[in-house]
């Protein structure tokens, strides 16, 4: 069996320090992705052009704003739970995984990458569930194609599903821990809400900018129950579609091979003595 990491005396005002720091650069890499995903709608006017070339300018400085916050989020990481080289080789491992899973697809677009990250965010919690979920998109762009100014918004967004997780697993993990299909259908109908959820929350990324008709488009001044309206319109006729098949994959992965790795998973973590709480 593996021994526990044991801090030193000296490490131990570091890890209580990293303790407090970890939460408050998690909000703050939250707050900016809500900022970036939210400021156009407070604008008073909006340049009605091609979404990627208004939004072009800002992308690498957002980029930059959630590399340089996870990066310290991961260092914060490290001290606080004492990780050694065979804990940060093992989530090396899972955000590969997760990224490769995204290439293969099944009908409409579908793949395994949100199964794979949900069930990583669950067992290893918020912080570093956000920090696989943004790893594994960005790692997988090099494999599908897909940078553009549309990336750092996917970044935040799969950080928050493996955050979500996190959240999941230690709000519900111990309540539902040995319970076996019970776990597997809370986690596949989690899953399955993030199915729709990822398409609509990115489409906002480009949505105040796009004008395709009144009643679905986005126009300055415009009050939140209108906004919201008009954007349910504009999401049911341009992605809902193509996400109730994530939905459907989503589901269909975790009660088919959610056990076997939820499983292998939780001995890693157990084995490493990785910590989340």
């Amino acid at each position: 069996m593996a021994s526990a990491v044991m801090a030193t005396p000296a490490a131990r005002p570091r890890a209580r320090g990293a303790a407090l720091l970890s939460p408050l650069l998690l909000a703050a890499v939250c707050g900016v992705g809500l900022v970036a995903y939210l400021y156009p709608f407070f604008l008073a006017d909006i340049d009605r052009g091609s979404p990627g070339v208004v939004r072009a300018g800002e992308a690498p400085l957002i980029f930059a704003a959630l590399l340089s916050l996870a990066l310290l989020l991961f260092l914060a990481e490290l001290t606080r739970q004492g990780m050694n080289a065979k804990i940060v080789a093992l989530l090396a491992v899972v955000t590969v995984a997760a990224a490769a899973l995204r290439i293969p697809t099944l009908p409409a677009g579908a793949t395994g990458f949100f199964f794979f990250l949900i069930v990583a965010g669950y067992v290893f919690g918020p912080r570093l569930g956000f920090l696989v979920g943004s790893g594994a998109l960005f790692v997988s762009a090099f494999a599908v194609g897909g940078f553009g100014p549309w990336l750092p918004f996917q970044l935040f967004a799969a950080g928050w599903v493996g955050m979500t997780a996190g959240w999941l697993g230690v709000l519900a993990g111990p309540r539902l821990r040995g319970r076996g299909r019970t776990e597997l259908v809370v986690i596949a109908v989690f899953a399955g809400v993030w199915g729709m959820l990822f398409g609509a929350i990115t489409n906002l990324w480009f949505w105040p900018y796009v004008a395709q008709g009144d009643s679905i488009s986005w126009q300055p001044g415009m009050g939140l129950g209108e906004a919201i309206q008009h954007y349910w319109s504009f999401y049911i006729l341009t992605s809902a579609g193509w996400d109730v098949w994530r939905t459907i994959g989503n589901v269909a992965l975790v009660l088919l091979a959610g056990r076997p790795v939820l499983d292998l998973l939780t001995r890693y973590r157990d084995r490493f003595q990785i910590r989340f709480e």
